[in-house]
């Protein structure tokens, strides 16, 4: 195990990939946090979330119909 170079940027996308394919391709498992987004975006935004917790909700709210599931399961095949 050791740590990063002092010199490593945390806010370079693109060199944490580096870094990545650089050591796997030496066989080696990189661990840790490599990379930080200095402006990231909300989780529930990004997934559309409801604000309620899901505990909450009617089983009419969660499941969308068949219809709906039909065209998820198609979209991921």
């Amino acid at each position: 195990m050791r740590k990063l170079d002092a010199e490593y940027d945390v806010h370079d996308r693109q060199a944490a990939m580096s870094f990545l394919h650089h050591h796997a391709a030496n066989g080696q498992i990189v661990t840790g946090l490599l990379y930080v987004d200095e402006e990231p975006q909300d989780l529930h935004a990004h997934l559309n979330t409801v604000e309620a917790p899901l505990n909450t909700l009617s089983e009419k709210e969660l499941c969308p119909g068949s219809t709906a599931l039909e065209k998820i399961n198609a979209a991921l095949r």
